[in-house]
């Protein structure tokens, strides 16, 4: 069983992109949480503060601004699971 899925963290100047995702974890206006395959659909309000990336090859972080998490999720491994965060500003972080 596929256990990744894609993530697009959009700014209004830059974007970036994963297709081989295992876990997000984002800065919620009610505290951290995070995301894996087959999350709940939903719309969230993301706060100031970092993204933690994780694929299957490596982990990256971002600072980031506040904005929305956009989660769709699909019950088959025919369509894949898409998270799209959308802030005003993301930069990623020297490890």
């Amino acid at each position: 069983m596929n256990k990744v899925f894609s993530l697009d963290i959009v700014t209004p100047t830059h974007s970036f992109s994963f297709d081989n995702v295992t876990y997000v974890k984002c800065p919620g206006t009610e505290g951290y949480f995070g995301i894996m395959k087959n999350h709940t659909n939903s719309i969230l309000n993301l706060k100031e503060g970092v993204i933690s990336v994780k694929t299957e090859e490596k982990e990256i972080e971002f600072s980031c601004s506040a904005g929305i998490a956009d989660i769709n999720s699909d019950s088959t491994d025919d369509i894949p699971d898409k998270v799209l965060l959308l802030v005003e500003n993301a930069q990623e972080l020297e490890k």
